[in-house]
């Protein structure tokens, strides 16, 4: 299989050498027919686009069937112009978008004066010879819709995509909310190892955005389990141009939350951003620029430990881009980004915690493109690029304990200064431990808070716990591929192309002095020895190493052809791909079990942990579409995903356990008795032949052209989701009486791996020969774990030079048996993919009550955007949603008690999936835009944003668990009415 992989590879470079892909570069096209009056061809006819962002016209001929086609056109608004000698000119206006091709049809008359239509072509709903649920937005339209400041404020406006607050994970679309891929001008920004959207790209120079729901072709790599976005930044153009504008929001601009808690609007916010472009050389090089400060500052806040500390948040972005035309049919971009985030004392306190215990970060992002075109005839094309991800991520203490650390028995602690030495919890009397509440008394009367003049525990005072966390993400790939156009009356728009990319990342983590501290006050015993002082520190284990490395390789092939005839379009393609796994901990011996051993050494520590090889990742995208009456269809698709995201290189990694928790015990005087580690996830097997996630989908649907401004499109989806990977017991199989959690008929009552305890002490431990090595856990795929998802949406679309309009409703049921987004206490996070809460232990197998709705389904989803330009030259838009609440279920321990003795409650379903729901949501947001001009050349804007009009706050995101006071209540609400007013110079 390597070998024919090898060949294939060979061929495409060989092709690459006189042709070209779609859709590798940032950048739509053209395409259209000319005929006379009387409808008859007109081959020959020269057919010209220019723009203000292209440097150089693009310049083609009709073929023979007066057909033409411009690709790798930088998206933006075009004249496009058709000559032919006895013909008179026309002149037609386009307005390209990205990765969506424009149509430009042209009669042409006999020699006169020249014609010039006013009406601008656009891309619509209707795509005459693709079957993929597509949809964009433009930078005008952007503009006139109430949007926030970031990237991730763009995705609400994404037709049958629920509504989510979420700051980390995504919106479910027929998958998980880690299942989606974001691209932010070309480069992947989904955050590596955990397909979230961590990454934070301001708004402010996105261009355009376009976003592949469903049937995606074999073109530009898509393996998304969800939905693909992607952008593409604002360009220099052929004159300078620039904007500055400032943007604040005070605290008394944002209403106070229903439930009485603090909101993150509850704080004075400013934006301010700058950009400026044009010419460098004329025609040529364009350059643009940008810069973007956000602030974010609380200034007065109290609570029983007295006043707060002032929160701040400051991020400094720049940007620059530059647009090369070395020659007509040569486009060059290459863009880079910036940023740092600086976060000082925490965002949210306590009620009960001292200003002391804050903490903060620093975050640096960066994000960088270059990629290329090149036009090698009317009938070929290649394209080209290369991208760098990195995301440096830094939490840190804002007070930091100077003390050192030493777990020799004998070290004292500094009793005079407990809350210097790390985060001490102050301890509360318990009624009837007179010994204990005389101990605690004293500290108590120093520690504690004040309430009624009497000191009072229960809080958390001195130096924040927060560990020093380092934890860095990178990303760096390339693409290349060829389009080659073949034929004419049944016409081949042939693409092939090759992909590579590697994600990584390095985890360092190290407690704040003595970490957490709390006091026992002897109440508790180490080996026989009452302790009254516990401090839990994390720290490096004896290896030597104190940087987790882990990283995942992937490289793809795609073929795609574009089959046209008559009123017919085919498309037949394929998406191969192969994944290499690497951890940290072990080397590779094929000579033992397992084909590892113990790495020893600081060094040479790096193994290949799992490879998937290219035939277990075949990815087929077939699709038919029928233009009835040439310009309305009926289409269908088939296609496969295998999503790439997958956090098993550090979740299984042999060095997961590098950190060790160290739980240090100290007697009354303070001096440590001895230490004892927590016991903690470790490295894992994989079960052999593994079958990668897959997503299987079918859609049929139909779109039609009503008018020259109204289009619409109704179509059925569904999605199934299969083979799911997690980590789990390797007797989870097994009956209770062996060990194992009675799974139902069907499962095979077996270990997955058999020899696994053989295994594992072939490999070696540090801690000695008869030590078994890493987890009694494997990562197996999961039997009978599934998702489905049944879509059924009506889209439609009204626009003109001075409105648009966007509508779209959706029913649909997204259930199954495995919630990658209901897997643990906090969802809004970076949950391992593959090592989840989801099979560890009795009650969280997928026979315990898993199957039902999952967390993701909303089975109603109304949305309505759009603007109107106004007669005084401003301009009003509106956003309104609607949708079913947010599924969940009661977790309880309780009904699993016969098979073991943990009683947390986490994932631990007491009754079927989603058998709850919280209210459902509706909010209609506004924005009002006024336009100042001076003369031809400066323009002032004033802009009015208000969200959520009706101050509609329901609750979501419920306490599931039995046995917390706070069960069935809400723990986040949906943010409050605000305003928000800008003000804008533009020349």
């Amino acid at each position: 299989m390597h070998l024919r992989c090898a060949r294939i590879l060979a061929v495409l470079c060989c092709l690459a050498s006189f042709t070209q892909p779609a859709s590798a570069q940032q950048t739509g096209s053209i395409s259209g027919k000319a005929v006379d009056t009387g409808g008859a061809i007109l081959p020959g006819v020269t057919v010209e686009a220019s723009a203000d962002v292209l440097p150089s016209a693009r310049v083609t001929t009709t073929g023979a069937h007066g057909e033409f086609s411009l690709p790798a056109l930088p998206p933006g608004n075009y004249t496009v112009t058709f000559t032919l000698s006895g013909m008179l000119t026309v002149t037609r206006k386009a307005q390209v978008q990205l990765s969506q091709d424009t149509v430009v049809d042209a009669e042409l008359g006999v020699q006169g004066v020249s014609e010039t239509v006013n009406v601008t072509a656009s891309a619509t709903l209707i795509d005459k010879e693709s079957a993929s649920v597509k949809s964009g937005l433009s930078s005008e339209q952007i503009s006139g819709l109430p949007v926030a400041q970031e990237y991730r404020d763009l995705i609400r406006l994404i037709p049958a995509v629920q509504f989510t607050q979420d700051q980390t994970r995504g919106p479910s679309a027929g998958g998980s909310g880690q299942d989606n891929v974001y691209q932010f001008d070309g480069v992947n920004v989904t955050l590596p190892l955990f397909g979230t959207l961590s990454a934070e790209p301001a708004s402010h120079d996105v261009a355009q955005i376009t976003v592949i729901k469903g049937g995606a072709r074999a073109v530009d790599f898509d393996r998304s389990g969800g939905f693909s976005i992607d952008s593409v930044s604002k360009s220099g153009t052929s004159r300078y141009a620039g904007q500055f504008s400032y943007q604040f929001q005070t605290e008394n601009m944002a209403a106070d939350l229903t439930s009485g808690a603090q909101s993150r609007y509850q704080a004075d916010r400013s934006w301010l951003d700058a950009n400026v472009g044009g010419p460098i050389l004329k025609d040529r090089l364009f350059f643009y620029g940008s810069y973007y400060r956000p602030e974010n500052a609380r200034n007065t806040r109290a609570n029983l430990y007295g006043a707060l500390p002032k929160y701040e948040s400051t991020r400094d972005e720049g940007f620059g881009k530059l647009t090369f035309t070395p020659t007509r049919s040569v486009l060059i971009n290459g863009s880079y980004r910036s940023s740092k985030r600086v976060d000082t004392s925490s965002a949210d306190y306590a009620s009960n915690a001292a200003a002391s215990t804050g903490s903060g970060s620093e975050n640096r992002q960066k994000i960088g493109i270059v990629e290329g075109s090149w036009v090698v005839n009317n009938r070929s094309y290649v394209t080209g690029k290369f991208t760098d991800f990195t995301l440096l991520t830094h939490g840190r203490p804002d007070n930091v304990a100077n003390v050192t650390i030493s777990t020799t028995p004998g070290t004292r602690l500094d009793l005079g200064n407990l809350d210097k030495l790390g985060l001490l919890t102050v301890p509360l009397p318990i009624a009837g431990q007179t010994a204990y509440n005389d101990f605690i008394q004293p500290l108590i009367g120093r520690y504690g808070y004040n309430v009624d003049g009497t000191a009072t525990g229960g809080g958390t005072t001195g130096y924040s716990s927060t560990l020093f966390d380092n934890d860095d993400f990178f990303r760096q790939g390339g693409q290349v591929g060829y389009n080659l156009t073949l034929g004419s009356t049944m016409r081949h728009t042939v693409h092939a192309g090759y992909q590579r990319y590697v994600d990584s990342e390095d985890l360092e983590r190290g407690s704040n002095g003595w970490g957490l501290l709390t006091v026992p006050g002897g109440r508790l015993s180490f080996q026989g020895q009452p302790y009254y002082f516990l401090a839990q520190v994390q720290e490096p284990a004896t290896s030597g190493v104190s940087v987790i490395h882990s990283e995942y390789k992937s490289q793809s092939l795609e073929f795609n052809d574009s089959i046209a005839i008559g009123q017919w379009s085919f498309n037949v393609g394929l998406v191969a791909s192969n994944d290499t796994l690497y951890g940290q901990g072990l080397k590779n011996d094929s000579s033992t079990l397992s084909g590892f051993v113990l790495a020893t050494t600081p060094t040479d520590r790096r193994y290949k942990m799992y490879e998937i090889p290219w035939k277990k990742m075949m990815q087929p995208r077939l699709g038919a579409t029928w233009a009835y009456n040439g310009k309305d269809t009926i289409y269908a698709s088939y296609a496969t995903y295998n999503p790439a995201a997958n956090s098993l290189p550090r979740a299984a990694s042999w060095d997961r356990n590098l950190f060790v928790t160290l739980n240090n015990y100290f007697d009354r005087n303070g001096v440590l008795i001895g230490t004892d580690p927590l016991a903690s996830s470790s490295g894992k097997l994989f079960v052999p032949d593994l079958t990668p996630r897959t997503i299987y989908e079918t859609l049929v649907g139909t779109s039609k052209q009503f008018n020259s401004h109204w289009s619409g499109r109704l179509y059925g989806r569904y999605r199934s989701g299969k083979h799911f990977w997690e980590d789990t017991n390797n007797t989870a199989r097994l009956s209770s009486a062996q060990g194992g959690f009675n799974p139902p008929d069907g499962i095979p009552r077996e270990l997955y791996i058999p020899n696994l305890d053989q295994q594992r002490a072939q490999i070696g431990s540090v801690l000695g020969p008869n030590v078994l090595s890493g987890s009694s856990y494997v990562i197996a795929e999961l039997d009978g774990a599934f998702t489905k998802y049944y879509e059924g949406t009506l889209e439609t679309e009204w626009k003109n030079d001075k409105a648009f309009l966007r509508g779209s409703y959706t029913w649909s049921h997204y259930y199954g048996n495995f919630d990658q987004d209901s897997s643990g206490v906090t969802n809004d996070a970076n949950v391992f993919i593959g090592s989840s809460n989801i099979g560890d232990g009795a009650g969280r197998q997928l026979w315990n009550n898993r199957y039902g709705d999952l967390r993701g389904d909303r089975r109603h989803l109304l949305k309505l955007y759009g603007y109107h330009a106004l007669p005084w030259n401003a301009t009003a838009g509106i956003y309104a949603v609607a949708q079913s609440g947010q599924p969940w279920e009661a977790w309880s321990y309780e009904p699993y008690i016969a098979l073991t003795t943990n009683t947390s409650d986490t994932a631990r379903f007491a009754e079927p999936a989603g058998s709850q729901h919280t209210p459902s949501h509706w909010q209609v947001d506004l924005n009002y835009t006024q336009n100042v001009k001076f003369n031809s050349r400066y323009n002032v804007q004033i802009v009015g944003d208000l969200f959520n009009v009706a101050n509609h706050q329901p609750g979501y995101n419920f306490q599931p668990a039995v046995h917390n006071s706070a069960f069935n209540t809400p723990r986040n609400y949906f943010d409050p009415r605000r305003f928000q007013l800008a003000l804008r110079f533009q020349f």
